[in-house]
């Protein structure tokens, strides 16, 4: 799935959370409390919300975290979003079967 929504936050909320930790990357400076980073719709967090891919700070994705964003960090898609997220199913026949079990039939 494509990632299609992310949420900044300052590192030290992050850090909250009792498994938390980081990646570093070489060459780049050490991130503090103060630094942003984005939280990623599946909860991998970063340090850009412009190359997702790229600068992953954590990315151990656990139920426990999970619950971890939705209730300590408030974290969810927002209702004007949530369309971006439905199955694309196709439309339902108007001529299905009837609840009585009864076939239709087409000339």
């Amino acid at each position: 799935m494509n990632r299609k929504y992310c949420k900044a936050y300052h590192l030290q909320d992050m850090r909250q959370f009792h498994n938390w930790t980081e990646k570093r990357e070489e060459q780049k400076p050490e991130l503090t409390d103060d630094t942003i980073v984005y939280l990623w719709d599946d909860f991998t967090v970063v340090r850009s919300p412009i190359i997702p891919d790229k600068g992953i700070i954590f990315d151990r994705i656990t139920p426990e975290w999970q619950d971890f964003c939705r209730i300590t960090l408030h974290f969810e898609i927002p209702g004007d979003l949530r369309y971006a997220y439905e199955d694309q199913k196709e439309p339902q026949s108007t001529s299905e079967a009837p609840a009585s079990g009864q076939a239709t039939t087409s000339a």
